[in-house]
């Protein structure tokens, strides 16, 4: 039986290699932050572990791509938002259009999941600059709270209010464009 990989370097060239625990090791390492991406923009635990899945199957299939001309894990957090992308558009376009009457739409709670992403850099660029970075850090390179605290130099509880604000206006932009 194999030993546990410890180094990044030892950990990409077993995934080139197939090797499944230096899978595992990287998957097991990257799952929160990735994850927490990724639900953000489904509206369900069950369509982000699908996202997911599907983005660290690319991870692997790829991994051999990886440049190291930036981090491993921000070239992980790209690759699985291009899927992520990818398969809110397929579902998009498969999803059978419904009508919802007003007073529905006053109650639906309107996801990111709707959006393309050049409608979410859209909106996410009328943010207030501080919340839109806050926001930025943690939905799209899966920052946690603390992490952007150190990053921005500012407070945990003030990062959890520049995420919670963020939410509150776009779903707020969201609801406007539907109706």
């Amino acid at each position: 039986m194999n030993k546990p990989i410890r180094s990044e370097e030892d950990v990409i060239k077993g995934c080139i290699a197939k090797d499944r625990i230096a899978q595992q090791q990287l998957y097991k390492q990257h799952f929160r932050p990735m994850f927490q991406m990724v639900h953000f923009y489904c509206s369900n635990e069950e369509d982000a572990m699908e996202i997911l899945n599907s983005g660290f199957l690319r991870v692997f299939q790829k991994i051999q791509l990886f440049r190291h001309e930036g981090s491993l894990a921000g070239w992980i957090r790209t690759v699985i938002y291009h899927v992520m992308i990818s398969e809110i558009k397929t579902k998009q376009r498969t999803k059978p259009n419904i009508e919802l009457e007003h007073n529905d739409a006053e109650h639906h709670d309107f996801t990111l999941e709707k959006l393309f992403k050049e409608d979410l850099d859209s909106l996410i660029h009328q943010l207030p600059p501080a919340t839109a970075r806050a926001f930025s850090l943690f939905a799209n390179e899966g920052y946690s709270h603390h992490e952007i605290a150190e990053k921005l130099n500012i407070s945990i509880g003030t990062s959890k209010w520049h995420i919670s604000q963020a939410r509150e206006l776009l779903q707020h932009k969201i609801k406007m464009n539907h109706e």
